[in-house]
């Protein structure tokens, strides 16, 4: 599973406060398994994800994960669900949509592969990736 992004799009981008950071910032987000593309949204809130995950995976229990976001109305357009045979992605833009239970491994990799590229791109946009991602 691979969760990426590109064309981190700054022109929305004004102002210091902590929604500022976190949905001003958005990019082609793009979710692969198995090498099919099962997620790709133009206008993304990337960094929000990021904090959202890097949240999540800081706590031990391993719940579902629904992104909440300030940019959708809806709760869950990126979610993993535990099931008996690993962690399945879905998005509540397509119900019936599931991709094939993964290990937590690869789920956890995936996100972090992420938090590590929101982080490199907030630092080279000047921002104290710490800041925006914890504060």
């Amino acid at each position: 599973m691979e969760m990426t992004y590109n064309h981190l799009n700054t022109d929305e981008f004004r102002g210091t406060t902590r929604a500022d950071y976190l949905i001003a910032l958005d990019a082609n987000f793009i979710v692969v398994v198995d090498g099919v593309t099962v997620y790709d949204e133009p206008s993304f809130p990337v960094v929000e994800l990021a904090r959202s995950l890097l949240i999540r995976l800081q706590h031990p229990g391993r719940d579902d994960f629904e992104f909440e976001s300030m940019s959708f109305e809806e709760v869950g357009s990126i979610a993993f669900c535990q099931t008996a045979a690993g962690w399945t992605f879905r998005t509540v833009f397509d119900p019936s949509a599931r991709t094939a239970p993964i290990g937590w491994a690869a789920v956890e990799s995936s996100c972090r592969r992420l938090i590590s590229k929101v982080e490199a791109d907030l630092a080279a946009l000047g921002l104290d990736p710490s800041k925006v991602l914890t504060w």
